[in-house]
């Protein structure tokens, strides 16, 4: 009775392992990250000093293509000269860095995500939209260290 349970949960566990393999490598076959998105490191900064956000984006995609680059934080931050959304016609090879002014009175996640968006910021005939079957997006991270 013993063996025949072990050989049961041993089945169970190959077979779990077998559709996590394909799962895991079916989505990075299919899924290719067009779009590379890096939030420059903030030094520590006092309560209610103005910081500046810096956010680098760059395209992977084959041809130029509109790109919006909008902010992300966690809780949300003040930003004492608006809060800008960028679109842009990013080009492959090219790194665009855009900016922000920022305030905090605590530590917080702060950041920059990026998308491919259907506008015409593009020179005629630029204009391209990447597959659907392709990561369409980027997001980056860092934490804003606030010190008394």
């Amino acid at each position: 009775m013993y063996c025949l349970q072990t050989l049961g949960s041993s089945i169970a566990v190959i077979f779990l392992g077998l559709c996590l393999q394909l799962l895991t490598t079916g989505e990075a076959a299919d899924i290719q990250k067009l779009l590379d998105v890096n939030v420059t490191p903030m030094l520590p900064a006092k309560p209610g000093q103005k910081i500046e956000l810096a956010c680098s984006v760059q395209s992977y995609w084959t041809n130029c293509a509109p790109v919006k680059v909008y902010t992300l934080s966690n809780p949300p931050i003040v930003f004492p000269f608006g809060n800008l959304n960028y679109t842009y016609c990013a080009c492959p090879g090219e790194t665009k860095t855009l900016y922000w002014t920022i305030q905090s009175s605590k530590t917080m996640n702060v950041g920059c995500g990026a998308a491919f968006y259907p506008d015409d910021v593009c020179r005629e005939g630029q204009n391209s939209i990447p597959p659907q079957n392709k990561r369409r997006y980027g997001t980056d991270m860092k934490t804003l260290k606030i010190i008394s």
